[in-house]
């Protein structure tokens, strides 16, 4: 296996370990963004090199998702996804983002016990994986663990609406807040954790409608997966918008690229390459001994003592 090393650029170094030409995103930058009506973009990553895709390609914060334990690691389910797990791969992204925000999702069960095992978690992302902020998914249960976590200056993005760590509780995937009681509660939790000092909110799979009343009455910016135009930014799935995920396609989904098709045309091509003989190449695509050189070393070959010497040798 041949892997050649990263070249690295020369443009200026940012904060992060590797140099960008972009001014590094801060909490206090992602404010200005939302005063400014200036959209918010947040992409998921689970690796070094969608890392770099991301921080190359002007994305604002990336997210280490905990769908990594569905699109990267094969289970069923974001609540397989252990804390090890997350911290092993906020660690790769890590060390390929400058630029962008680095938010990670806190896993399953790492902050049910309360705000002491919370923070301990949490501890760990930013100290082990090297993340600026951790995400949580629930509402008013989960208020006292926030403002534990931002007390000792952790960033929290909260997430309301749909919570896919609870699905089985929700009987699925489904939206949140069509119905007036519905949509108070989720304006209720959004409020309670701004106020427990979230820095900004994911809402999922809510009435466009209501993302943009909740965006409205906020102070943080909002971001949006499934809520609609209204909100301060939006974030997707990197395997949904390369068109990689062979899974359900949310119809919040957009296809920005087809990478499944450039995969599947690459991998047969090789194969067929190398099946019908025409990879590699002689002339481009293989190393070449000087002649003179080969046929000195066919003449050792031919040397009947030298084969027995080596023979000895061994």
């Amino acid at each position: 296996m041949s892997v050649r090393p990263l070249v690295k650029e020369t443009t200026p170094t940012g904060t992060g370990s590797l140099p960008t030409a972009r001014k590094k995103v801060t909490i206090q930058s992602l404010h200005k963004q939302r005063a400014s009506g200036i959209p918010i973009t947040v992409m998921t990553a689970y690796d070094f090199p969608t890392a770099r895709a991301c921080d190359t390609h002007g994305v604002d914060i990336t997210l280490v998702g905990d769908s990594l334990a569905q699109v990267c690691l094969g289970y069923d389910s974001t609540t397989r996804l252990t804390l090890p797990e997350m911290i092993h791969h906020c660690r790769a992204v890590a060390r390929g983002t400058a630029a962008p925000f680095l938010v990670a999702d806190m896993p399953f069960g790492s902050y049910f016990e309360g705000p002491k095992e919370t923070m301990a978690a949490a501890v760990r992302m930013l100290q082990e994986g090297h993340v600026e902020g951790v995400k949580i998914e629930g509402g008013i249960e989960i208020v006292d663990s926030v403002r534990a976590l931002t007390r000792i200056g952790i960033p929290v993005m909260a997430h309301v609406g749909l919570m896919p760590q609870r699905h089985t509780a929700l009987s699925g995937y489904r939206v949140q807040g069509r119905t007036a009681q519905g949509a108070r509660e989720i304006l209720q939790a959004a409020l309670a954790l701004e106020d427990a000092g979230a820095f900004s909110m994911v809402l999922e799979a809510i009435p466009h409608e209501l993302g943009a009343y909740i965006t409205s009455r906020l102070k943080i910016p909002t971001i949006g997966i499934g809520a609609g135009p209204g909100t301060s930014g939006q974030v997707l799935v990197y395997d949904d918008v390369m068109a990689t995920w062979l899974g359900h396609k949310a119809k919040f989904v957009r296809r920005f690229a087809d990478v499944k098709g450039e995969v599947k045309k690459g991998i047969t091509s090789y194969v067929d390459a190398v099946k019908d003989g025409s990879f590699p190449s002689v002339a481009e695509e293989s190393y070449h001994m000087d002649p003179e050189q080969f046929n000195q070393f066919l003449e050792m070959m031919d040397d009947q003592s030298w084969v027995l010497r080596s023979s000895k040798a061994e």
